[in-house]
């Protein structure tokens, strides 16, 4: 289950970003006063220019179609608009680096005595200083980077054995892309995109772990448009995400299932491949997903047993249910990475899940998390590619 609970870690980005345009207004206002404008220019004039940066959050809630296309608006308006939201995000987290270093250097100075001789106590405003500049230059490229290239995706190559494979499956290839997310930050054109890399890939099967939409019905029909060309030999197989039960959870599937996906909603397939059969199941998410069942359907022969669920949290269950492979997706990766310390991902998402990307093992079931290839909150990537993955499957089971 979650670290903390979702709606505490939305509460926890809201603060942030509203905490960004105050501290973009504390900057810019005593960086004018500096510079000898006037006091009603930052007392009034100011707040204003402020409120103008911010119309387009307001458009959007009142029409946000006209920000779907493709075209000026959202060429010119939107998208420097996220890329200054982001900046001052990346201000936020910024200051909060200088000061807390600013801290530990006085607590050094107080520790070491006001008298004492040590250069870095002596240097630590230009310290400070150069370092601010050094990390807000980096946060003001990564910013605009992590926008404009969010759609800069990465495929990865994967190899999981399975004991439990049967030894005529060694080889099996399954193409999976995970949280689409369609919608403001993922239209028509960026999904057929992704939909031709899938292809591209020849693989066996295709695997769609959830999150087709972002939060509204409209957004699953240029979705539907955009993959009804994907192709397999064994077909494509998804579940449903957290954010498709934002809308109608029916119309999504039944839309998805009309262009030729075979979306598991608590249910359980059996497939035959190469003349050997295999189990392949998906659960709704969250609350919605039904355990008990999909494991015993699953029960029904002893063969592989692969689980579709949008939740990474819920490995414990795939591992009570006997699952030999969980394939996961939700956490966007991170979306935001600050760094990868020896294997750990720095990011605001492990407040959330202790599974953010890549392989995880328990007992003797396989899990993999998909990074995605969509956005929400903002359109932010950063140090945290869009992933498509190509998974091989190799047998750990003797010949027979």
């Amino acid at each position: 289950m979650p670290h903390v609970p979702f709606h505490l870690y939305f509460i926890m980005f809201f603060l942030l970003t509203a905490g960004g345009q105050v501290l973009m207004y504390l900057l810019a206002s005593r960086f004018l006063s500096g510079k000898g404008v006037g006091k009603k220019f930052t007392k009034v004039y100011l707040p204003v220019i402020f409120a103008v940066i911010n119309l387009p959050l307001f458009l959007t809630r009142i029409d946000p179609d006209i920000f779907y296309d493709p075209g000026f608006v959202r060429t010119f308006i939107m998208m420097p608009y996220f890329a200054y939201q982001t900046m001052s995000l990346a201000a936020v987290l910024t200051s909060a680096v200088v000061y807390t270093v600013r801290l530990v250097l006085r607590i050094l100075k107080r520790s070491a005595g006001r008298t004492a001789s040590v250069p870095i106590l002596k240097s630590r405003r230009s310290f400070i200083r150069k370092g601010a500049v050094g990390l807000g230059a980096y946060a003001f490229v990564g910013s605009l980077h992590s926008i404009y290239d969010r759609d800069d995706y990465k495929i990865d190559r994967v190899t999981i054995t399975l004991n439990n494979l049967p030894a005529k499956l060694d080889g099996l290839t399954i193409s999976m892309i995970s949280d689409i997310h369609s919608g403001l930050y993922m239209l028509e054109d960026d999904m057929v995109k992704y939909a031709n890399a899938v292809n591209n890939l020849r693989a066996d099967m295709i695997f769609i772990p959830g999150d087709f939409i972002t939060s509204k019905n409209s957004e699953v029909l240029p979705l539907a448009k955009a993959f009804s060309g994907l192709k397999s030999k064994y077909g494509t197989y998804a579940c449903l995400g957290n954010h498709d039960f934002f809308a109608n959870p029916a119309y999504i599937t039944e839309k998805l299932r009309e262009h030729g996906m075979n979306v598991l909603r608590n249910e359980t397939h059996e497939l035959e491949i190469a003349g050997v059969k295999i189990m392949l199941s998906g659960v709704d998410d969250g609350r919605h997903a039904n355990f008990p069942k999909v494991s015993y359907e699953a029960d029904s022969l002893d063969t592989t047993r692969i689980l579709l669920c949008h939740k990474p949290y819920y490995l414990e269950n795939a591992v009570a249910g006997g699952f030999d492979l969980m394939l996961s997706g939700h956490t966007h990766g991170g979306q935001i990475v600050f760094m990868d310390l020896f294997g750990e991902k720095i990011t605001p998402a492990a407040l959330v899940s202790p599974y953010i990307s890549g392989k995880y093992r328990m007992g003797k079931t396989h899990m993999y998390v998909s990074r995605g290839i969509g956005t929400v909150g903002l359109p932010i990537r950063l140090n945290c590619p869009p992933e498509v993955t190509l998974f091989t499957l190799r047998s750990g089971s003797k010949p027979g």
